[in-house]
């Protein structure tokens, strides 16, 4: 936490996806509690996450823009790596070094592996709250611990297994499934979160998020 009266760092977030838009903001708390900063509300970019890098610069000028009109310090640009063949951090630095040159030096880029919902599913304590919905949460607790949330291919599937009746759906149950997640989980679970959290200053993982924390 920041000392009383200096001023917070504001942190500014661009992603591609309107789950991402919806769902983040319920991280907010425990985020800006942990690494003692303020993060902006979510700008989206309309942007393919398998276009060339530069395609994806032009997409995301807008709002990387927008977020420093708006007092961002730091804007990071969130994006999916889907099912592309490149490495998450061979990725992010590849659209991270053209958004630098073209756009601004203060953007950082974060690859989710490979989805958003592959973060979703690193918090199993968010669908436990959930029971009247997810009445086997335990199948979502077994494909991503530990450590394994990056690594499931079909998150959507993995969450779809533990519904009783219908189906997931994006916009509607992701910002409910993070309103009770777990930084620490996300953390635990998931290579790319911590990745994210590193890029946001987390002094946990400043050498590295390779490997989560022990306990």
């Amino acid at each position: 936490m920041k000392p009383k009266g200096e001023l917070m760092r504001k942190v500014g977030v661009v992603t591609e996806g309107e789950s991402e838009v919806r769902g983040l903001p319920m991280l907010y708390p425990q985020l800006e509690r942990r690494l003692g900063l303020q993060i902006l509300r979510p700008v989206r970019a309309s942007v393919d996450p398998l276009a060339p890098v530069a395609v994806i610069a032009r997409g995301a000028r807008t709002g990387i823009q927008m977020s420093f009109a708006r007092g961002a310090q730091l804007v990071v640009f969130l994006i999916d790596r889907e099912m592309s063949q490149t490495l998450a951090s061979v990725r992010a630095a590849e659209i991270e070094a053209r958004l630098r040159s073209d756009i601004d030096d203060r953007v950082r880029v974060v690859v989710k592996d490979r989805s958003f919902e592959n973060w979703l599913i690193a918090s199993p304590e968010g669908f436990r709250a959930q029971r009247a919905r997810y009445s086997r949460p335990e199948r979502i607790e077994k494909a991503a611990t530990p450590d394994k949330a990056d690594k499931v291919t079909d998150p959507c599937a993995v969450i779809n297994s533990s519904i009783t009746r219908g189906q997931y759906d994006k916009t509607g149950d992701a910002p409910k499934i993070l309103a009770a997640a777990s930084i620490e989980s996300l953390a635990a679970n998931s290579r790319s979160f911590r990745r994210f959290l590193a890029v946001l200053g987390d002094p946990v993982f400043s050498s590295g998020s390779k490997r989560p924390v022990k306990p």
